[in-house]
């Protein structure tokens, strides 16, 4: 991206931090600002990020960070927009009034890394099971079997359209 557009969104937000990370650049957004320059991004013609073809959640322990791959099919360019939320209190802007891709993307980070997306259409499980407790990716979920992560399968063979009387076996 040229370097005058980086200092357009700069001088525009000067609390987001700027960092090139390979051939990338990386604006870090305080959580309030996320959503303002996401809406600058898409509709200030010379940058025009028509498209966000990924978002993802991050969990570094101490916080928790939502991160998005921006880019404009017009003008060629690319950048990565990040915004952090505390472990505490995981709520941040949703963006699928701008993208609808990231419909399923804030579903897939909420179900995940339980990051809430206010403002989301229809926030509710996308992978696991809706009965699964806590969220699978966050560093504090046990890495061994608890009892209390654990899910139980109660349906029958048959329910699955298998055979009657066939099992799986106690090894496999």
């Amino acid at each position: 991206m040229k370097p005058e557009l980086v200092d357009k969104i700069i001088g525009r937000f000067p609390d987001v931090a700027h960092d090139i990370s390979l051939d990338f650049n990386v604006f870090i957004a305080p959580k309030d600002d996320y959503l303002k320059l996401a809406e600058f991004l898409k509709s200030e013609p010379d940058l025009d990020f028509d498209n966000c073809s990924d978002l993802s959640g991050v969990d570094y322990l101490d916080y928790l960070e939502v991160v998005c791959h921006l880019y404009s099919y017009k003008l060629g360019h690319h950048l990565r927009l990040k915004a952090r939320v505390t472990r505490g209190e995981p709520e941040i802007s949703s963006l699928t009034s701008l993208w609808s891709t990231c419909n399923f993307h804030e579903r897939e980070a909420w179900d995940l890394y339980g990051i809430v997306f206010t403002g989301h259409p229809d926030l509710r499980r996308i992978l696991s099971d809706d009965d699964q407790p806590g969220h699978p990716y966050r560093k504090d979920v046990p890495l061994e079997n608890d009892e209390a992560w654990l899910l139980r399968d109660e349906k029958t063979s048959a329910d699955y359209g298998l055979p009657i009387g066939w099992e799986r076996s106690a090894d496999a």
